[in-house]
């Protein structure tokens, strides 16, 4: 089973990968972390460059976190739309099964539903999708 962590080093994200490791550590083969940087209009090239290092180094966190358990690889991409990245993502890894977080890192998005991202991912996604939320 090949599997997509879409990690934004969130408390849900990091939930994600708890429910990777405990639930799903038979089943699967390989697990793709993927982090997205989102562009926007005004953003210079070295802003993107340091938002995408930013995105290895919570990769690398994330990957140590579950290390030893599956192969891993890593993934960071830009895009002006992260529900589309991920979900471009996932088609084109033919992934079994993505897991995320129900709210990301926006501290002005305070919700007892899902996150913005979430809910457009959910309801697009090629493949099963598990919701992780931090209790």
């Amino acid at each position: 089973m090949k599997v997509v962590i879409a990690y934004d080093g969130s408390q849900d994200a990091k939930e994600g990968l708890k429910v990777a490791q405990k639930f799903l550590r038979e089943v699967i083969d390989e697990v793709v972390l993927l982090y997205v940087v989102r562009k926007r209009e005004d953003m210079s090239k070295e802003e993107e460059e340091k938002e995408i290092e930013k995105g290895k180094k919570l990769l690398e966190e994330a990957k140590n976190e579950i290390k030893d358990a599956f192969k891993i690889k890593e993934s960071v991409i830009a895009d002006y739309s992260i529900a589309e990245a991920i979900l471009n993502f996932v088609e084109n890894e033919e992934a079994d099964i993505l897991i995320m977080g129900a709210r990301g890192i926006r501290p002005d998005i305070i919700r007892y539903t899902l996150g913005s991202t979430a809910a457009k991912v959910v309801s697009f996604a090629p493949c099963s999708i598990y919701i992780a939320k931090k209790k």
